[in-house]
């Protein structure tokens, strides 16, 4: 399919939903909805799903006595994405707390699949934002199947076995996952079981991850916004007690400690037993989140301005 067939067609569908793009659109209503309610300084918690099931923000908001918003959607929307849409849920005083997954410190800018399915039928002026090249290399990443589903018009229902669990209904008013509770994750026990330890690749942070988390920062400090890194929830291996992989959980710490940016905990800490597992190796079950929201308190204890000099 030559290029100029391809980006016609794809901006042909520009704005048309899909089913596989409705959670996480759902999800951003949510959250941003609760954001926006609160005219005083907030705590927005901005990664991947790893936060979306890791963390109690009721408790986090009872205990840091600040109102706290769960942002965590969909790793695989990319960190680019991620950090531009939390912009737009802060203000002058507000705080982000950064769990970023191990993914989104090795990104590159090619826009991925999931982003374009995403952008396309729930944000499609995100795409303009981008320099030309990226446009184009997205493009080129939207497979035939999404096209012709776009072309057909798409769907704006929950659809497949997964949408029992992702599913806008599975997620409280302030941004948490709700139904992935103890008993619900015997469910998937069989598949927590063939998980292997992630690949970290070359172990080195990319020069695209960097530029992003600077620019956020610096982005941060002329909007008045504090920015806090942490770890994220992963479940552990023993292959993450290698001298490698302990390296580069390192690097992410001084990614933040080299912005002037508090890293708030340690990685290491941060690595859960099985048990503690829903369904993939960043989900926790209640009891997990539970245990990680508490450990992020101790971390950061009592007094969150501490953090931002």
């Amino acid at each position: 399919m030559g290029i100029a067939l391809l980006v016609f067609l794809v901006i042909m569908q520009m704005g048309t939903p899909t089913s596989s793009s409705k959670w996480a659109y759902d999800l951003y209503s949510v959250k941003e909805r609760h954001a926006s309610q609160e005219n005083r300084h907030k705590l927005l918690i901005v990664a991947g799903s790893n936060s979306l099931f890791g963390i109690n923000s009721s408790l986090l908001e009872s205990r840091l006595r600040i109102p706290t918003t769960n942002l965590g959607v969909h790793a695989g929307l990319g960190l680019k994405y991620i950090l531009e849409r939390s912009k737009r849920s802060l203000g002058r005083g507000d705080i982000v707390y950064l769990p970023l997954e191990l993914d989104l410190y090795q990104q590159e800018d090619t826009p991925s699949a999931q982003l374009m399915d995403f952008v396309l039928a729930r944000d499609p002026q995100y795409l303009h934002t981008l320099p030309i090249q990226q446009q184009i290399l997205g493009f080129a990443n939207v497979s035939i199947a999404r096209i012709i589903e776009g072309l057909r018009g798409g769907s704006d229902r929950y659809l497949g076995n997964s949408s029992t669990v992702y599913n806008v209904h599975n997620v409280d008013s302030s941004g948490d996952q709700t139904n992935n509770t103890l008993e619900k994750s015997r469910d998937y026990s069989s598949r927590l079981e063939r998980l292997t330890p992630k690949d970290i690749g070359n172990a080195e942070i990319s020069n695209y991850s960097k530029n992003l988390i600077r620019d956020y920062v610096h982005w941060a400090r002329k909007s008045g916004v504090c920015v806090i890194g942490g770890p994220p929830s992963l479940m552990k291996f023993e292959e993450y007690e290698s001298e490698r992989f302990l390296e580069f959980l390192g690097k992410t710490v001084n990614l933040f400690s080299d912005l002037g940016v508090h890293y708030v905990g340690r990685p290491a800490d941060y690595l859960f037993p099985r048990e503690l597992f829903f369904d993939t190796e960043y989900h926790l079950n209640t009891k997990g989140a539970m245990i990680r929201t508490q450990l992020i308190i101790d971390d950061l204890g009592t007094g969150l301005s501490a953090h931002c000099g």
